[in-house]
């Protein structure tokens, strides 16, 4: 079972579980090993199953049934975009596409930005881009980032439609991210959103605000992010 020391138990187990539902291990209507085997097959103790066996009915991945056991089931359609991660941990890499609508461009902080700035920051300017995420050829997350432009050479000549912003920023210019914070509520969309989406204009959309601190004091990843959710439900992979 692969796990390391931050890795909770059932976290562990679950992850392992899920992947060999996915993978057509255990296949819709079957029953999963009982709880006895599976503390026996993986060494730990029932609360720790069932833990894990609690994150699988969550994502609607098994069903428990009483007198006999846990059964395979359609799993849902879930986003991970809430995660550090990255937006392709919660939808996997096979079903997901971007597509950069602005290029990374150098430029100074919007008048009237949302977030308080210090005047480190207000000096740098900001790397901004835009991003539209696709979900089995579905336009599902637009995604509008300001980056603070410090320690971030060349950062413009990457390929963000390729490539993760977060693996770009540790393996290029050692930025990791460390914490953050995230607002989430339900908007109507704008005429600009439902067009990206494609959706008719005033249906409700999944609207995220984010401020991500790195571990450069003054390097924050800031995220306005909308989110057709008819599809999709927002999971959690933190």
């Amino acid at each position: 079972m692969g796990k390391n020391q931050h890795t909770p138990l059932y976290k562990a187990l679950f992850n392992n579980l899920k992947k060999q539902i996915d993978a057509g291990h255990y296949k819709i209507g079957e029953l999963l090993p009982s709880e006895n085997e599976l503390c026996k097959e993986y060494g730990t103790t029932r609360p720790t199953v069932r833990q894990a066996l609690s994150e699988l009915i969550k994502l609607g991945y098994i069903n428990r049934k009483h007198g006999k056991g846990s059964i395979v089931s359609e799993p849902k359609n879930g986003l991970g975009i809430l995660s550090i991660k990255g937006s392709t941990a919660g939808v996997g890499k096979n079903n997901f596409m971007t597509k950069i609508l602005e290029k990374s461009v150098k430029m100074a902080w919007p008048e009237n930005f949302p977030y308080e700035l210090n005047d480190v920051q207000k000096q740098a300017g900001c790397i901004y881009f835009s991003r539209l995420r696709y979900v089995n050829n579905a336009p599902t997350v637009y995604e509008e980032t300001y980056i603070t432009d410090i320690d971030l050479p060349r950062f413009v000549s990457h390929n963000l439609e390729k490539n993760s912003l977060f693996e770009t920023l540790t393996k290029y210019h050692n930025i990791e991210i460390k914490e953050g914070e995230q607002k989430i509520w339900a908007i109507s969309a704008s005429q600009k959103i439902s067009k990206i989406l494609t959706l008719k204009k005033n249906l409700p959309v999944l609207h995220m605000k984010r401020s991500l601190k790195t571990n450069h004091n003054d390097v924050i990843i800031y995220s306005f992010l909308y989110c057709n959710t008819e599809e999709y439900f927002i999971q959690d992979y933190f």
